[in-house]
Order: structure tokens, then sequence, then C-alpha cells
């Protein structure tokens, strides 16, 4: 590598690392970039007593593209030991808050990561390809650093109106059952708001929990779906919100009603399931339409098969 002074330190921008060496890799074309912290000494935690080195260990991770190439960072990181024989503690090794124990990543690489699959709409795979980790490395700091965006009030908004409905997140299998998850939904602006993965009043109430009183409290309304566990956990939840069944399931119960009676007759009638030409298999359809949708000549002839 060829040594660096200042310059490259001052383009990296990486709080308390400086540049000691560098490299153009032409197969890869990636910066390579030798650093090490700028603290040299420190005191052992245990005892107090200034601790003396006890080695490096070489670390590499990835960091953001510096002139528009992949950098690569090899950062010497300090061993120390503890000078204090009767002390517990013999070894242990310098920390930065910029790069984790163990990771592949800086942590402004991975914000960087989380932004371009979030705000920049790029897919995870492309993110791991532009930065060379792998997909779960990417997906990680994606789950990381976008779990507090996404949960933050200011993107939540104040909803005065939210509805609940489950959905079929993974088809039912010979080797799982089908999965259902809960929707959230701001009412007020029309927009998904989050998911939770479960279909129960447990995680609706878990939610609702996580959430602050004074959020909580400008929910007038909850619309849900006529399912009892929602229902439990919104009146835990929202003791002072008005709970109101959305109107779809209320009219597929209203059908549901008159169609249950309609297939009870034709049984007990004709002795078999509606066929063609039996009248109220005819009129199967007619009996569920609204009022206004039928003309007098359809409620006649409605009318007329019913008697």
């Amino acid at each position: 590598m060829e040594r660096d002074g200042s310059g490259v330190s001052a383009l990296l921008g990486l709080g308390g690392f400086v540049v000691s060496a560098q490299l153009f890799d032409e197969v890869s074309g990636e910066w390579w970039l030798a650093v090490e912290s700028t603290e040299d000494r420190t005191w052992c935690e245990a005892c107090g007593v200034r601790a003396i080195g006890h080695g490096r260990r070489r670390v590499v991770v990835r960091d953001l593209p510096l002139a528009d190439r992949p950098v690569v960072l090899v950062w010497a990181k300090r061993l120390w030991r503890c000078a204090e024989p009767a002390c517990a503690t013999r070894t242990w090794s310098e920390e930065s808050e910029e790069i984790a124990p163990r990771a592949v990543l800086t942590e402004r690489a991975r914000a960087e990561i989380a932004r371009r699959v979030g705000p920049a709409e790029h897919s995870v795979a492309q993110a791991a390809r532009d930065f060379g980790v792998s997909w779960h490395a990417a997906m990680a700091a994606v789950r990381d650093h976008g779990r507090p965006r996404v949960d933050h009030l200011a993107r939540l908004g104040a909803p005065s109106a939210v509805g609940l409905d489950e959905t079929t997140f993974l088809a039912g299998t010979a080797a799982h059952p089908t999965m259902l998850v809960t929707g959230i939904i701001d009412l007020d602006e029309g927009r998904l708001v989050d998911v939770l993965p479960a279909r129960s009043a447990i995680a609706v109430t878990d939610w609702l929990a996580a959430k602050p009183a004074p959020w909580l409290a400008g929910i007038r309304h909850v619309v849900i779906d006529p399912y009892q566990p929602y229902a439990t956990a919104v009146a835990a939840g929202l003791p002072d919100a008005r709970l109101v069944v959305d109107h779809f399931h209320v009219i597929r119960l209203a059908n549901a009603a008159p169609d249950e009676v309609r297939r009870r007759v034709q049984q007990t009638t004709t002795g078999h399931r509606g066929r063609k030409h039996d009248p109220l298999y005819r009129i199967r359809r007619s009996l569920l339409a609204s009022h206004d949708r039928l003309d007098p000549a359809a409620f006649t002839r409605v009318l007329g098969w019913l008697h």
C-alpha cells in the first residue's frame, strides 16, 4: 500500500480514524484503505490503571463509496492489556461506534443501505451488490436502521380513525398452515400504517401498548371486521374510541342470512340442491341485490317466485 497523509483521511471523514495507507485495486475497482483510530491510550475500566499495547488485529469492513469507487477499510484494531497483575481484566480490544463488533459494514454504510432500500426504492439484492456484501448483511442493515424510521410517530401521523383487517400472508401447504397478518390502516389518509405478524388480540394489544397515550387519545373511531379478538384488543387499548364494523362485512353477513334461508327452503321443498330451472335458484342473485337496483319488473318477478 502507498503511504498516505491527511488528505484521504479528510475525504474519508470517518470520525476517530485516520488513513495510514491506500491501495487502488485495478481488478476489482475498489479502494483499500488502511485505517487506525486516533485514540492511542486508554485505561482499564476495572482498576483504572493505564493499559499497555498488546498488538493489533486486522478487521476488514466495507464503507461508503469514495470518488464513486467502492471502499474497503482495513482497521488495525488495537489490543490492550492491563498492567496491574492483581486485576482480573487481562486483555481487550478497542471499540468504535462507527464499526460494530464482528461487523462487515461501517454503521454509516449500513444506514446508507437502509436509505437506498427505503426512500430510494432499491432492492435489497441491488444494495448488497453495490456494497459487496451478502443479501442477509444488507437486510440486517435495513431492519436495524429502517425499523426506527417505520415506528417513528412522525411517519404515522395523528389519525383520528384506524382500521384493522386480516390478510393472507402465506398460503397453507403440507408443511405449514395458512399464515394471516393484521393490517392497520390510517382511514384519514387511506394508507397502510403497519402490518402485525398475527391475527390475534395479543398482536393488536401489544402494538397499541407500544404507542404513547397522547397519540392513542387522538383515535376516535376504530373500524374492524366482526372478529371478537380485535374487538377485545380495541376495548382494552382504546376504551374511549367508538368501535365500528366495516360495511363490507356487514353487507356480507346480511347477504349470508337470506342465502342460507334460500338453501334450506330449497332443500326442504325439493329434496336437492338448487338446479337451473328451480325457482329459488333462478332468483338467487336478485335476492341479494339492493332494492334500488331492481326495476319494478324484476321486483315483481322475485315476489312471484317467492309465492
